[in-house]
């Protein structure tokens, strides 16, 4: 993987070479992937039920998003709209310094921790929706320290923020209509066929694995040297045969 990664742009995994802020924080496909979980129990199944069962999850999931757009009434949705309020708590504890008005320059002070934490300094450039944080440029969303600075300059966080953020765009997004599905003999006849691959259909060895679908991001680089490691102690170097841990 080590391998892999060296001959891959820094931008395309690492944050801090995000320049053109593509990636809005995201490093991972944790987003499909937990789609993924939730169709888990039909990966076994034949394709037309497995079909029919992602178009059935995908009725709820947006039927479900939906009633809680409707019943919105702040300015951010329920998940976002807590993570604000918990920022903007996080932000009154704060100490502001302004360094520049004109070029909306301050200096923010967290507050000091009895765990010896806190007591960090940001530069928080309001005009440019930076903050030495990271948080404010990679997220789009204002940190604690950015929301303090609002909170000083009189002015709404909310204008700081992108809107794809918005209770206006979460309820744009769910303000579409499914419709359910005719019966089979009324569809369009495509003029093809669906015909199965006979290499796929033997049965192998062992218990077939359905909690997790392996793909490229899984998969070994040929150069990578493979690295085995002792079943007791898991260091590499050794085999349980040799380990010095191992009982008599």
């Amino acid at each position: 993987m080590g391998v892999f990664l060296k001959k891959s742009k820094k931008a395309k995994w690492t944050i801090v070479h995000d320049k053109s802020q593509r990636r809005w924080g995201n490093l991972t496909t944790n987003i499909s992937e937990s789609f993924n979980n939730t169709l888990r129990g039909v990966r076994l199944m034949p394709i037309k039920a497995i079909i029919n069962c992602t178009f059935e999850k995908t009725v709820k999931q947006y039927r479900k998003h939906k009633k809680i757009a409707t019943n919105c009434n702040t300015a951010l949705p329920p998940r976002l709209w807590r993570l604000f309020q918990s920022r903007d708590l996080i932000g009154q504890q704060h100490v502001i310094t302004e360094f520049d008005h004109q070029e909306a320059r301050y200096r923010v002070l967290s507050r000091l921790q009895t765990n010896e934490g806190g007591g960090n300094v940001y530069t928080v450039e309001y005009n440019d929706r930076t903050c030495t944080c990271g948080k404010w440029q990679m997220l789009r969303f204002p940190c604690s320290h950015a929301i303090d600075v609002c909170r000083h300059r009189g002015v709404s966080p909310n204008t700081t923020m992108h809107q794809v953020y918005t209770t206006a765009v979460y309820q744009e997004q769910y303000n579409g209509h499914f419709y359910p599905l005719r019966h089979p003999d009324y569809w369009t006849d495509l003029g093809w066929r669906i015909r199965a691959d006979p290499s796929r259909l033997t049965t192998k060895r062992g218990r077939r694995r359905t909690r997790r679908i392996h793909n490229e991001m899984g998969a070994r680089h040929p150069d990578e040297p493979v690295v085995r490691r002792c079943s007791i102690c898991r260091q590499a170097g050794h085999n349980m045969n040799t380990c010095r841990n191992s009982q008599p």
